[in-house]
């Protein structure tokens, strides 16, 4: 019976100094799984900012030290970068001491603009706090000395990397809001261009580490496969690369987009035959419709073959993936055009 005795209390006391542990350590394994792990951080960067940003607020404490502070985080992104220790311009001091309260000029200008561009009102709340996350990670260094002090420079290349931040993220949840507004305003599909922005991230994410062309050209969104570290960092790498060409107009983004939305038009799904009879998908995939005679549909067809023939990608020397992919869209242009000469007979 004394031996059951000593045995209850050596598992009552390993239980204990087990649940201890637990409690004490849990919540930090957990936080280091959510960086991590793909898609485990629920916040973003943004939304982790407004909550420490209204903790502040709340607290009456305003931001300590100097607007080049957190060198450390600055330097993750590329150890060998060189850390920019040049004292920030008046016109960046001024932006960041008027954003420390909340609101602002600088943050109206910028509402204004997205507004303005694409119909979208953001809260100024979200603004101020992606400005308190460039001031954390010293985005602005980035930037020429020219552009520093520049005001409009400063704005553009903000905004530009704002709506790159926010568009990131409904690529790793795959819920588009902005993404669709973008995407309209460049007359294309949401699905094309959010391929094609997976495409330059996933790209710029090659450079860091060796990956597949398959994932790199895949038909569908992976992003939210790759951990938060690695997204971070090749986002940041395209900040830094594009900062100055930004800076000219939020528009350099899209036009800097113009290789991988190339590459996204060549991977598309398009609709798949259900058999051949199918003539209503047929005229999808063709772009043309019931009502034209077969010489207006031989015209679209011929337009659309030379456009998205194979042996325009061979030409260009381009990745053997995109060739297959060319093959195969090419096939189903072919196949679509015969179920509807077919059934026009």
């Amino acid at each position: 019976m004394l031996i059951h005795k000593e045995i209850i209390i050596r598992l009552v006391i390993t239980f204990i100094i087990f649940a201890i542990a637990l409690r004490i350590m849990g919540p930090v394994f957990m936080d280091y799984l959510k960086k991590k792990l793909p898609g485990g951080n629920a916040d973003s960067d943004i939304d982790q900012m407004i909550r420490r940003q209204k903790e502040r607020l709340r607290a009456q404490y305003g931001l300590t030290g100097d607007i080049y502070t957190n060198q450390k985080e600055v330097n993750s992104v590329n150890k060998t970068e060189e850390v920019d220790h040049t004292p920030p311009t008046k016109e960046i001091k001024k932006i960041f001491h008027e954003t420390q309260w909340g609101g602002g000029a600088f943050v109206k200008e910028i509402q204004q603009e997205i507004a303005k561009t694409y119909s979208y009102t953001m809260a100024e709340t979200k603004i101020n706090a992606f400005l308190l996350l460039c001031e954390k990670r010293n985005y602005i260094r980035n930037l020429s000395p020219e552009n520093k002090n520049n005001i409009s420079a400063i704005k553009n290349y903000l905004v530009t990397l704002l709506l790159l931040l926010l568009m990131v993220e409904e690529l790793r949840e795959k819920n588009f809001f902005i993404i669709e507004r973008v995407s309209k305003k460049l007359s294309l599909t949401a699905e094309e261009f959010a391929l094609s922005l997976q495409i330059k991230i996933l790209m710029t994410a090659s450079l860091k580490k060796e990956l597949k062309e398959e994932r790199i050209f895949t038909e569908v969104l992976v992003i939210s496969q790759y951990s938060e570290e690695t997204i971070k960092d090749a986002t940041e790498f395209i900040a830094k690369k594009e900062a100055n060409l930004w800076a000219k107009s939020p528009s350099q983004l899209f036009e800097e987009l113009t290789l991988a939305l190339n590459f996204a038009n060549m991977i598309t799904p398009i609709p798949k035959l259900k058999n051949r009879k199918d003539i209503e998908t047929a005229h999808v995939i063709l772009g043309t419709n019931k009502d034209l005679n077969l010489d207006e549909i031989k015209k679209a067809y011929k337009k659309l073959a030379i456009s998205k023939h194979p042996d325009k990608i061979i030409s260009q020397k381009l990745p053997k993936v995109l060739e297959r992919k060319a093959f195969e869209r090419f096939n189903k242009i072919q196949e679509a055009y015969e179920v509807i000469m077919e059934n026009k007979k």
